[in-house]
């Protein structure tokens, strides 16, 4: 029988592994995989190329399963999480974001009972806080005066558009309050003021006094 070179038999190893050569066709590769070392070693190799065993195939799936699964996990963390930031903001913004109320005659009084003590009225429905300050020398047209400056604050959550959508039809309230070390104060004025800035240097007091409104003076 003519020997069959190497290459043809390569060829058609593929077609042999899969079982679709014809029975002559197989009957000659069986032979020369009898006597050829060469042929049966790329045979070895084309079978571990061609066939994944069951086994692996199970891992390979099982794996590929787990890793999805991991990640739909970790998306549906990360949707948790970027949920509750945004509803942390959101809020954050609505109850502790405070803008500074403007000032108004009918807003803001300062009575002085006994010309001593100071007692500040806010009537408004609502506000967030207020801010006082101690008194503090200032120069006023030529003239060393202790100043005290205050202001108020609203949040969304106490702002008068909420106010007026929760009217309950009662007049406004008066919120009172009393200046600390009211005796010292010669004049006190409203203005919104950052301590930090004026710790660094971005504003000073000033500053402050000069766009302020003045709401109150000693006689």
């Amino acid at each position: 029988m003519k020997e069959i070179k190497c290459t043809i038999i390569q060829d058609v190893l593929p077609l042999y592994i899969d079982g679709v050569v014809s029975p002559d066709t197989k009957e000659m590769v069986d032979e020369h995989l009898k006597h050829c070392e060469k042929c049966q070693k790329e045979l070895e190799s084309m079978k571990q190329e061609l066939y994944l065993p069951v086994e692996n195939k199970d891992s390979l799936l099982k794996s590929f399963s787990k890793k999805w699964r991991n990640k739909k996990i970790m998306i549906a963390l990360g949707s948790i999480l970027g949920t509750a930031i945004l509803l942390f903001g959101a809020f954050s913004y609505v109850f502790y974001y405070e803008k500074v109320i403007p000032y108004s005659e009918d807003l803001i009084k300062i009575e002085a009972p006994n010309n001593q003590q100071l007692v500040l009225h806010y009537f408004g429905k609502s506000y967030a806080g207020v801010h006082e300050t101690h008194p503090m020398s200032l120069e006023i047209d030529g003239e060393k005066k202790n100043v005290s400056f205050i202001f108020y604050t609203q949040t969304i959550a106490h702002s008068p558009t909420r106010n007026l959508l929760d009217d309950d039809g009662q007049n406004e309230h008066n919120y009172i309050s009393v200046l600390p070390e009211s005796e010292k104060i010669d004049a006190v004025y409203y203005a919104g003021f950052d301590v930090e800035d004026i710790s660094f240097g971005k504003d000073s007091w000033d500053d402050i006094l000069e766009r302020a409104d003045l709401i109150w003076e000693r006689e």
